[in-house]
């Protein structure tokens, strides 16, 4: 799998948001849909 944009921006928000809950509200989006996009980077 090759990392996107995509990835690299959630990687960012959730470092810079310092959790997922706080992520979602930056990226605007739900827990559940970033939970997803991040299981898909772990494997």
């Amino acid at each position: 799998m090759d990392i996107e944009f995509r990835h690299l921006r959630t990687i960012s928000a959730i470092h810079e948001a310092g959790g997922f809950a706080c992520a979602v509200d930056l990226l605007n989006t739900t827990q559940s849909a970033l939970s997803h996009q991040f299981k898909g980077l772990e494997e």
